[in-house]
């Protein structure tokens, strides 16, 4: 049982004592950044320096962020506070319900509060606290009296905080830039039948009701790649709640019986785990639309969004009404994210795309699906022209390519116009022959928008846009925080900022989300090499079951600063190899300074039509400034002169051997 103490306040001793015990607990055990949180703000406020707990100063002392650090782009600091709560409210629940002191600290705020627990004071410091800013002569001693000047100091602390409470309570509660009380994540609906389709019945009710959401301008709704990562994992809804940094979770279930549906769905409030809306649902199969629809409404209606008629059209016009289209639509999703494990994915990508014709000719404005069936067209293009195969029929290339086109121009007519358009129209205009008007599409499609869908976009980081990439992939981050392909994008376009602490820092950030992916491991291979970081362990081995790329990339240290001749060897090992291709042979002559040799493989690269989209993606991937002449490559330098891009790119990894 708790102790019993005067209704006095922990003295610095005893608060320092529980913080040992927190820290040293199997809760916050494997949670090293809870940890140096925690003990950073407690020592602060135990030295009389809860002034300096600040977002921007706690960004660069915790979190190692540079003085360029932004809260209105990078949010780290609100989501760690909120998984530092979190965890204080963990560690209470287990094996801190008998300790004799709590800390907590409260939403909005970074100052720790602390008090004695016991039967009659028990529950919340916050709540016996009025005052959310406690200074150091408050909290440690109740029988001291404040000075005059000590009064009036706290008194403009009090100030200041309710003046301020509505902006922090906003950006911080819940951990992200625009969470609010109506920002929502609508996890995967469990399949609670076994039939071969039910599991793909079940994602795809899940994303019809979190589509109709996102409808509404009223509501932040987190990504589908997001809400799925939680898929299969046993966590609590306010821990993924707090990953997420949505204020609501939705959850349900399917049961499935002949043409017999049971749907379950609760709308739960992520701080207190309250069930604030839930409904269970016997329907037929075919009524389906109306069952996803009935929840999508309620649930909007229950965080306070106002459905009229507009709205409500609104939501159902995102909507597949066809049962056998929505499964086949998460049968291609299945199948394409399967797909982008390997290097060549052709084959693997006709698999779903035989799915998202059927969902296609259902839901013909359905822009992921058509997005994604276009993936497959480009990786076609991007395999023949890179020198991964030959043909599988003489005119494949020419056929896909039209093909390609055509998919693009098909998806920017019928999607809506706005910011997911503009970035449709700019990835088609990279796979064609006439980029004269690339810049404007470029500017236009990387202008803030929202929950943004990107592929070869990255691209144009070499040719000076990688900034404003940055800004996209971390708007695209905030949407949609577990998309791992946002995540090593956004470390890439910081290589080619000149920023490779930048880079590392963003991949750190992926690991500590627990994703994981072989690009996010060649990106911090990468950023080693640009920030001298050779010598790091992660830089000691070629990877090859951690990379993306073709060859070893050993080859890249050794360039760098190992043994040239070793570099050289291991590259004529390559070339003698079974199947080099042209694309890492222009990246691998260049780095050791075999120009002829990168040149020539560009030049066979640039022969083929499509051709910019791979030569391009030759300079993204070296970080080496021009990896070939440009004279070598006519079709490119075309392209360049018609964009009016400067050349060559600038060099952000700089190998001795590389003299051009």
């Amino acid at each position: 049982m708790a102790q019993d103490h005067p209704a006095s306040n922990p003295t610095a001793a005893q608060v320092r004592a529980q913080r040992d015990r927190i820290l040293t607990s199997s809760v916050f055990a494997l949670s090293n950044r809870q940890k140096a949180f925690l003990s950073y703000i407690i020592n602060a406020e135990l030295e009389n320096q809860a002034d300096n707990l600040k977002e921007f100063t706690l960004a660069i002392d915790v979190f190692e962020k540079d003085d360029s650090f932004d809260p209105s782009i990078d949010s780290i600091v609100r989501v760690e506070a909120s998984r530092l709560r979190s965890k204080l409210r963990e560690y209470y629940d287990a094996e801190g319900q008998n300790d004799p002191v709590r800390i907590e600290i409260p939403k909005g705020h970074y100052v720790p509060v602390y008090c004695f627990i016991n039967q009659d004071n028990g529950a919340d410091c916050i709540e016996q606290e009025q005052v959310v800013s406690r200074s150091r002569s408050f909290i440690h001693n109740s029988r001291r009296k404040f000075s005059v000047t000590a009064m009036g100091l706290m008194a403009a602390a009090i100030i200041y905080l309710l003046a301020n409470s509505t902006l922090l309570e906003e950006s911080e509660q819940i951990g992200t830039l625009h969470a609010n009380d109506k920002s929502i994540a609508v996890l995967p609906f469990l399949p609670l039948s076994s039939g071969e389709d039910d599991g793909y019945f079940a994602d795809g009710l899940t994303e019809e009701i979190l589509n109709s959401l996102a409808q509404l301008s009223e509501l932040q709704v987190t990504a589908r790649t997001s809400a799925f990562f939680f898929k299969g994992q046993n966590l609590l809804v306010p821990e993924i709640a707090s990953r997420l940094g949505v204020a609501h979770v939705v959850e349900g279930s399917v049961r499935r019986d002949g043409d017999r549906l049971r749907i379950a769905a609760q709308l739960i409030r992520a701080s207190d785990d309250v069930h604030l809306w839930s409904k269970i649902y016997d329907r037929k199969r075919d009524d389906i639309f109306a069952v996803q629809q009935d929840i999508a409404e309620n649930i909007a209606e229950v965080l306070g969004v106002v459905l009229d008629d507009a709205a409500r059209e609104i939501m159902r016009s995102a909507e597949i009404r066809d049962v056998e289209a929505f499964i086949a639509y998460q049968k291609g999703r299945e199948a394409w994210v399967t797909a982008h494990q390997g290097v060549t994915m052709s084959d693997a990508l006709e698999i779903a795309n035989s799915h998202f014709e059927i969902a296609l000719e259902a839901a013909p404005g359905l822009t992921m699906a058509r997005l994604m069936k276009a993936d497959l067209r480009g990786h076609v293009v991007f395999e023949i022209v890179a020198g991964f195969r030959a043909e599988n029929y003489p005119g494949e290339l020419n056929e896909t390519l039209a093909a390609l086109r055509e998919e693009y121009g098909l998806a920017v007519k019928l999607s809506s116009t706005g910011n997911q358009r503009d970035l449709l129209n700019l990835e088609g205009t990279l796979f064609s022959e006439d980029w004269t008007g690339l810049p404007f599409r470029i500017h236009r499609a990387l202008q803030p928008g929202s929950c943004p869908q990107m592929n070869w976009t990255s691209l144009v980081a070499t040719f000076g846009w990688a900034d404003q990439l940055i800004m996209k992939w971390r708007e695209a981050i905030r949407c949609n925080p577990m998309d791992t392909s946002a995540s090593f994008h956004l470390a890439w376009s910081y290589i080619w900022s000149g920023d490779s602490k930048g880079a590392l820092r963003a991949i750190a950030e992926s690991d500590d989300k627990g994703l994981s992916h072989s690009s996010l491991n060649d990106g911090r291979y990468w950023a080693y090499l640009a920030s001298d970081g050779i010598d790091n362990q992660d830089v000691g081995g070629p990877g090859s079951e951690t990379s993306r790329l073709t060859y070893d990339r050993q080859i890249l240290r050794e360039a760098l600063a190992g043994d040239p001749a070793v570099a050289r060897q291991m590259a004529n090992d390559y070339w003698s190899g079974s199947n080099p291709d042209d694309l890492s042979s222009i990246v691998i002559a260049a780095v050791i300074g075999d120009r002829e040799r990168a040149n020539e493989a560009a030049a066979r690269i640039d022969a083929h039509p499509g051709s910019s989209v791979v030569i391009s993606h030759a300079v993204f991937s070296c970080f080496c400034g021009a990896p070939f002449d440009l004279e070598a490559t006519p079709n490119f330098k075309a392209r360049i002169n018609e964009a009016g891009f400067p050349w060559p790119p600038p060099k952000r990894i700089d190998y001795p051997g590389k003299y051009w």
